[in-house]
């Protein structure tokens, strides 16, 4: 029975992540087409990939696109390299704020039943402790140990009672 919740925990957790990783891709690519950007589809794969790594993977995608912007420039605005440059690192940031404060506490969230401060102090100490591996991991860890807690305090005393 507390397998089977864990193992929920992790799937839903997975899901999640999942359901981010297409919502910033899609979104960058829709941008991305929008404004001109050389290999659209490629930075948008790239940014939905990079979702998965919390914090870092996005400024890794942006850090690709501002430089192809820089290098290509737009198909499409009649704007310089460094201007379309800094136009995308401003469209890029307003589709992390989008999902940061919008999407990903309201799907990682009820999925998880987790407040964004305990997800916030477990991911920098997880970071602190295990570097980028342990942010990535440190949101289903918490749960994990939140769900062994709730049944070995409160479960099991009340299957005892019941004895």
């Amino acid at each position: 029975m507390l397998l089977n919740r864990i193992l929920k925990i992790w799937m839903n957790y997975l899901k999640s992540q999942l359901i981010l990783m297409v919502f910033i891709g899609v979104m960058t690519y829709i941008v991305n087409r929008i404004v001109g950007l050389p290999f659209a589809f490629v930075l948008a794969v790239v940014a939905g990939g990079c979702e998965v790594i919390p914090r870092i993977g996005p400024i890794i995608s942006t850090a690709a696109a501002a430089i192809v912007a820089l290098l290509q420039g737009s198909n499409t605005l009649p704007l310089k390299n460094w201007q379309f440059a800094v136009l995308v690192v401003l469209l890029y940031g307003l589709i992390q704020l989008l999902e940061n404060w919008l999407i990903q506490p309201k799907i990682v969230g009820s999925v998880l039943n987790m407040h964004p401060i305990i997800t916030i102090v477990g991911m920098a100490a997880f970071g602190s402790v295990l570097g980028v591996f342990g942010v990535i991991i440190a949101v289903p860890v918490m749960a994990t140990v939140r769900e062994i807690v709730f049944y070995l305090f409160y479960e099991e005393k009340n299957q005892d009672s019941r004895l």
